[in-house]
């Protein structure tokens, strides 16, 4: 039962008023049938349609699980219809036929596979983000449900895929503070756009990737990259521009003079050397 269900869960107990049967560390139990004191009802439901009914009430006041002990398996085939709304209604979460059955109340079959389909890849992620991402991480997704991922600290912040744009904006506006971005790359994804692609090319480096699943882009920080103008150019210093002080922009004019290139075109251009 504790690898079943939470704790504090509160499970309805198939009893037949036996306390030992609801008796849980850190749960509450309570006897099912009950009547609305919460006490062992002292009957057996008639019919499948009265189970059904007792067990709705049931849910209604509090009760989240189901659990049917071995002694009380024989119901599955008394209460066909009981059986057939549980295994449509209600999803299984241990089942062992030597000791019990438990069944979840909140959620349906159905309801628990749509709800893996998003929290099994964020599981993934989750633990991504807490290998390697600070505390205090300001993370931008791109198609991705950002469910789950955010914590007291950890910010998550969704982006539309097809707004590069707003992404610079906000990465900008995040310069001093750092920040993530999280592309998925799941197989049925549309092709990246490619205004995102240079985007990201240009201002960002890749420090973790999910093969079928997603990639982790570091944003450049402020200080790594000047006001976070996003050019590689401007990072790479065979590209950077020269600081002239007055002298050295007095010899870059000689020098020019010297080449045919003089007089104020050539000023004009150790002037704006000296500027750069």
């Amino acid at each position: 039962m504790e690898n079943a269900t939470p704790s504090e869960a509160v499970v309805a107990v198939v009893s037949k008023g036996d306390p030992r049967l609801v008796e849980f560390a850190e749960r509450s139990g309570r006897h099912f049938p009950a009547d609305t004191e919460g006490r062992y009802a002292g009957y057996h439901p008639r019919t499948s349609e009265e189970a059904i009914a007792q067990l709705e009430a049931s849910r209604a006041a509090g009760a989240e699980y189901l659990c049917l002990p071995a002694t009380a398996l024989w119901w599955l085939e008394h209460y066909a219809g009981l059986a057939a709304w549980l295994g449509v209604h209600c999803r299984v979460v241990f089942d062992d036929r030597s000791t019990c059955i438990v069944y979840d109340l909140l959620r349906s079959p159905a309801e628990a596979v749509a709800a893996e389909a998003v929290a099994g890849p964020n599981r993934q992620i989750r633990a991504l983000f807490d290998a390697i991402l600070p505390e205090e991480a300001l993370v931008f997704t791109i198609g991705v449900d950002g469910a789950g991922l955010a914590t007291s600290g950890r910010t998550i912040s969704p982006l539309g895929s097809g707004n590069p744009r707003g992404l610079k904006r906000r990465l900008e506006a995040a310069a001093a503070r750092g920040a993530f971005v999280l592309v998925s790359t799941r197989p049925t994804d549309p092709p990246p756009d490619p205004e995102l692609v240079r985007l990201l090319a240009a201002s960002t480096r890749l420090i973790a990737s999910r093969e079928g699943l997603c990639d982790l882009y570091e944003a450049a920080s402020a200080e790594a990259n000047g006001d976070l103008r996003f050019s590689r150019r401007a990072a790479d210093p065979s590209n950077s521009t020269s600081h002239l002080d007055s002298g050295e922009a007095d010899k870059l004019t000689k020098r020019l003079e010297r080449l045919g290139l003089g007089g104020d075109d050539a000023r004009a251009t150790a002037g704006r050397r000296s500027r750069a």
